[in-house]
């Protein structure tokens, strides 16, 4: 909380747009609370994809988005919420893919190097079609990579435009699995990155 309040206060005293990482709802609606009644900064919750926000954290309904991320800036800056949600979420729509015998989606993505933080809703809208949300920093490198990663012939990853919803379906959880969580934490120490908290 105190980086994303940090966050804020650069963007009100610099007259520039700051994006937190993407959050759970549970986490979200608790930055979105702390944000409400302030005159120094706007804070946009956005989920991508044109969808609604939950209005219960706890329960997802279709058309809503669980994951979200906030946009903050100066009031007088003048963005709208719609803006908000075209410039800093992308929508990355997978065909041809083989959902069932596919890594997981979040594997997946943690294997070409696009950490957990910078993705939205991964929605699994049939067997062979998912859609999913991200930071546009990471969009460019999920194109390229992401194919290679997914089971499937003709595997065709594309952009969906910002007039387009994101369709109903499965939300697919944010989880990695244990095994490559292992190989991520082994690399870190390999190269000799040690966090302290």
């Amino acid at each position: 909380m105190a980086s994303i309040e940090s966050q804020a206060a650069i963007a009100a005293d610099t007259w520039s747009i700051e994006c937190t990482p993407f959050m759970e709802p549970d986490v979200a609606a608790e930055v979105e609370e702390n944000f409400q009644d302030r005159a120094d900064v706007i804070a946009f919750r956005v989920a991508g994809g044109r969808r609604l926000l939950p209005s219960d954290s706890s329960n997802v309904s279709p058309g809503e988005g669980r994951r979200s991320r906030f946009v903050m800036m100066h009031p007088d800056l003048g963005l709208d919420i719609g803006t908000a949600e075209s410039d800093y979420c992308t929508v990355v729509r997978v065909e041809n893919v083989n959902v069932a015998s596919s890594n997981t989606f979040p594997n997946a993505l943690a294997s070409i190097g696009v950490q957990l933080d910078n993705v939205g809703d991964i929605v699994v809208a049939n067997s062979s079609t998912v859609y999913f949300v991200v930071d546009p920093n990471v969009a460019k490198q999920c194109m390229r990579l992401l194919s290679k990663e997914l089971v499937g012939v003709g595997i065709n990853l594309s952009l969906c435009g910002a007039n387009e919803f994101m369709p109903h379906g499965e939300i697919q959880d944010m989880k990695l699995s244990r095994v490559l969580e292992r190989q991520m934490e082994r690399k870190k120490h390999e190269l000799g990155y040690v966090q302290f908290s």
